[in-house]
């Protein structure tokens, strides 16, 4: 109950949201909970979950133009962040519902771009329409040493790209230390 208790008030590791390259970023909610809080029983959750991991996750808006998620897992070793970025990479991802949105896609897998501090990268790319503009969400699930970084960046079609999505990662990565 006490390990419980601390995760909750722990620190969020993901960046702040005057540290996201490119903005100007506002952090739009944040929170901490357990690793393996969702039930996950697997051999890599549990090892985690026993080392006391704690999961971040904060949203952040780039006013007008992008949203951003980034979530961080630690792992107790990088073969279980291999692991569990596996596990991660299989859960459904849904969008949030919307006023506007319309003609979601499905996610669909896309050529990882290359992401400085990182020895696994797996990406996937969803379209949708959003106020009657094309639009796309790019995520990128990638390992920096025992920790998984799961990002994703969605906005209209023209706005967002791979090379800004494995520049945050890289900032990301580099605040991990």
């Amino acid at each position: 109950m006490v390990a419980q208790v601390k995760s909750i008030g722990s620190r969020n590791a993901c960046l702040a949201a005057r540290d996201v390259p490119g903005g100007p970023w506002v952090g739009r909610g944040q929170r901490t909970y357990r690793t393996g809080a969702s039930g996950s029983t697997s051999e890599a959750i549990t090892r985690a979950r026993s080392a006391r991991s704690v999961t971040s996750v904060r949203a952040y808006q780039e006013v007008g133009r992008a949203d951003l998620f980034i979530q961080v897992v630690p792992f107790a070793s990088p073969e279980d962040a291999r692991a569990g970025l596996t596990e991660l990479r299989a859960l459904p991802r849904t969008m949030p519902q919307s006023k506007g949105l319309s003609d979601v896609g499905e996610l669909r897998p896309a050529a990882p771009p290359d992401v400085a501090g990182t020895t696994l990268v797996e990406a996937a790319e969803q379209p949708f329409v959003l106020d009657g503009e094309h639009s796309r969400t790019l995520t990128l699930w990638c390992v920096v040493g025992r920790t998984v970084v799961v990002a994703a960046l969605g906005g209209r079609a023209e706005t967002v790209r791979w090379s800004q999505l494995a520049g945050i990662v890289e900032a990301q990565a580099a605040a991990l230390g």
